[in-house]
């Protein structure tokens, strides 16, 4: 959670899918579960969503920059 970030406050999720359909799926039932669990997100709501692809099975190194660890 960014609760501070500009223009609007950002949640995330990581979640592994088989296609984009079904990560957007899973992330809106998740912001659910959480919304309606945690009391400070319960005002929220969601106004866009976006989601980046990235696909561990294809990626042979880490991109620079991430903080990854071997």
């Amino acid at each position: 959670m960014h609760p501070g970030a500009f223009p609007d406050p950002v949640v995330g999720f990581y979640v592994q899918a088989g296609s984009l359909e079904e990560a957007e799926t899973a992330a809106l039932s998740l912001w659910g579960h959480a919304s309606s669990t945690v009391a400070e997100l319960q005002a929220w709501e969601p106004t866009r969503a976006e989601v980046p692809l990235f696909r561990p099975d294809l990626q042979t190194d880490p991109p620079p920059g991430l903080g990854w660890t071997e």
